[in-house]
């Protein structure tokens, strides 16, 4: 038996900013309206039709039109009205939309445009744990950027997953790789290559009910990175490769589809 997340993955390059405004701008709110006239730049005001455009149009094929009402939570997290078992996400990066349903718990996503060069070694110091800062200067210097919008990428899954925002100090969990610890290419590979622990003002909470992904699902040039909360911890607590050897037949798999201005947002086609 085989569970799901669904992920969404747009490629937003080829969309144009007319034929957007054209078919979508009656899609935002008032507020959102009010936003997108404050904004000058034609990629941010793309951004923000095709993400809200995107997500309606992803919702739509799980729950009804004339229910399909989106509210903000008390951090900012979009949520449907009046629908509790339905659990999304989105996250935006340069010219890549990624949205994450699914029913088996609180989902997170985020995606990071990540060929941008970055000051690493100053931002870990601010941001990441002691022990994320330790295993990633213990790489080659040319392993630590992918390893930081690696890292990035899951800290924000986790803490949208949560939904409380930067109410969540970053350094205060840790995610851990299975590469680090000298595992088989097969461990490193699985769902369970990515471990959280927590220390500090989360020293209570328990990694049990979660399980991560990461990966260049949205590219070679993006980092990916999904969390997922579940109060089926017994199952989601395993890991993959546990599993394979229990003979447990259950396992969560990612169904990915992907679109871009050629299909249009109607037509999605499978990884």
């Amino acid at each position: 038996m085989s569970e799901s997340i669904d992920v969404w993955i747009l490629d937003s390059s080829e969309f144009e900013l007319a034929d957007l405004e054209a078919n979508t701008i009656s899609l935002l709110s008032a507020a959102e309206k009010a936003r997108y006239a404050r904004y000058d730049l034609a990629r941010v005001k793309r951004q923000l039709l095709l993400s809200r455009a995107m997500l309606r149009t992803v919702l739509a094929r799980y729950v009804e039109d004339e229910v399909l009402q989106i509210s903000l939570g008390a951090h900012g997290r979009p949520q449907l009205v009046g629908e509790s078992g339905l659990s999304f996400n989105l996250s935006h990066s340069r010219d890549r939309v990624v949205v994450a349903v699914t029913r088996l718990g609180v989902v997170g996503v985020d995606v990071e445009y990540a060929a941008r060069q970055r000051r690493v070694e100053q931002l870990i110091a601010r941001y990441f744990s002691q022990r994320e800062q330790s295993a990633l200067l213990a790489l080659p210097e040319s392993s630590r950027l992918p390893r930081f919008y690696a890292l990035w990428a899951l800290k924000e899954a986790y803490i949208k997953a949560r939904g409380l925002g930067l109410a969540i100090p970053l350094a205060d969990f840790s995610f851990s790789f299975a590469e680090d610890a000298g595992a088989s290419e097969a461990h490193v590979k699985s769902q369970g290559s990515v471990s959280i622990s927590f220390e500090g003002s989360l020293a209570a909470q328990t990694p049990k009910p979660w399980r991560f992904w990461r990966g260049a699902l949205a590219g070679e040039e993006y980092a990916f990175g999904l969390a997922l909360h579940s109060s089926d911890a017994p199952h989601l607590g395993r890991d993959l490769s546990s599993d394979a050897a229990a003979g447990h037949k259950q396992r969560i798999e990612l169904t990915v589809r992907y679109c871009d201005a050629a299909l249009g947002l109607e037509h999605w086609r499978d990884a």
